[in-house]
């Protein structure tokens, strides 16, 4: 017979049996419960469609230009050198003298001229035999002028020392030069004066008709205008340069003539057939034709021909040697990486050379013509301002005439 006591136990067990189950079943029933909870359901979203590209505009490069100013000739005669001397310090000196045209050459990227005189041979002389004292090259730095063409027919004026010593003068002083060399492997090393400013690369070459049957002292070197040395000049600036453009600055032609002559012609065709299309001219001291043949249909090489510039400075007083041009030519191209250069203009600027008497002294002023057409009492003497006039007239009625797409600029 089982006691109240035992009858609770029992009774403990069974309820507890019943509340907690076993522990298989209790495993079982998790399981079971993680089995099948399900993951609400969530509907498919519709793909996003593709990003619109951002339309991004073409980077237009501005076209690089270059400009170039370009100079007569630099004269020396006996009363320019008496002019420029100091007695008080005993030296030459010459920066008076473009003074008023300073504005004028420094107007341009690179402005070059052709100095017809030998520098630095003593005693110093004017015509025939040229030399003029340092100062006068480094009166023309001051004024603006980077470049100098040294080929022409003074070149070999004070032989052996003249031409060394014009080049080992405008070496000091930093000027660029071209056309005289003192021996050959000079000139194989730089057949060409190399302009590399604004993403340009322009070589330069001169050549000079001849000098005064003065042949140049060996190992010297004078560019002569002969079609077989411009030629292998040519091939060689081309082969370990290869500039982007050539231009020749040639001393040519009859002078004191209006016109350039059959010869001056037949080498510009040259130039022309050797991949040279410009060409500027010096040496008849009187102005000549400038002619800008643009790119057509017919003829798609652009052409440019500078018969002669005149005289930029000298005391060859006689109408209409007495005054010049200076001509600026500006090129363009696409990009500076780009090798295709056009024009994109090309005028002049006519010049004077006033001599008055100072303070009982002769002086020399390169004048801005036609600023100075406004300037009337300027001169002490009306006759020196009825010449500038004259000068003016002629040079406006030629170029008129027989310029072709080429137009005077003024200040």
């Amino acid at each position: 017979m089982m006691t109240l006591r035992s009858i609770k136990l029992v009774a403990l067990i069974v309820l507890s049996y019943f509340s907690c189950g076993t522990p298989k079943e209790s495993n079982a029933v998790k399981q079971k419960t993680q089995t099948v909870t399900a993951t609400p359901y969530t509907p498919p979203k519709e793909p996003l469609p593709p990003p619109t590209p951002k339309e991004v505009a073409p980077i237009e490069e501005t076209p690089k230009t270059l400009s170039l100013l370009f100079i007569g000739d630099f004269m020396g005669h006996m009363d320019q050198i008496n002019a420029a001397y100091n007695k008080t310090t005993k030296t030459y000196e010459y920066d008076a003298c473009f003074s008023k045209i300073k504005p004028i050459l420094s107007d341009a990227d690179v402005t070059i001229g052709n100095i017809e005189v030998t520098l630095g041979v003593k005693p110093y002389s004017g015509y025939p035999q040229f030399s003029s004292p340092p100062s006068y090259a480094a009166a023309i730095k001051n004024a603006g002028v980077d470049v100098l063409t040294t080929a022409n027919n003074h070149s070999c004026d004070k032989r052996k020392k003249g031409v060394e010593r014009t080049i080992k003068i405008l070496d000091s002083l930093g000027i660029g030069h071209t056309g005289t060399f003192i021996n050959t492997e000079e000139k194989t090393k730089n057949p060409a004066y190399v302009i590399e400013k604004n993403g340009f690369k322009i070589a330069m070459i001169n050549y000079t008709y001849g000098t005064n049957e003065i042949k140049p002292t060996p190992p010297n070197v004078v560019n002569y205008l002969d079609k077989a040395t411009i030629k292998k000049d040519v091939d060689l600036v081309n082969a370990t340069i290869k500039p982007d453009e050539i231009i020749a600055f040639v001393h040519w032609g009859y002078q004191y003539k209006d016109l350039p002559n059959k010869a001056q012609k037949e080498m510009f065709a040259y130039f022309k057939s050797l991949g040279i299309n410009i060409v500027i001219g010096a040496h008849p001291h009187v102005l000549q034709p400038m002619e800008w043949q643009k790119p057509t249909s017919e003829t798609p090489n652009e052409t440019l021909v500078v018969y002669s510039l005149g005289n930029f400075v000298s005391h060859q007083r006689t109408f209409p040697r007495d005054g010049g041009a200076v001509f600026k030519l500006t090129l363009e191209k696409d990009s500076a990486n780009s090798k295709k250069i056009k024009i994109k203009d090309a005028d002049y600027f006519l010049t004077w050379v006033h001599e008055p008497i100072v303070n009982g002294k002769k002086e020399y002023y390169v004048l801005p013509a036609d600023a100075y057409t406004k300037k009337r009492e300027y001169f002490n003497l009306e006759k020196d301002y009825a010449k500038m006039m004259r000068f003016i007239t002629h040079a406006r009625n030629l170029m008129g005439t027989h310029n072709k797409n080429v137009e005077e600029y003024t200040e």
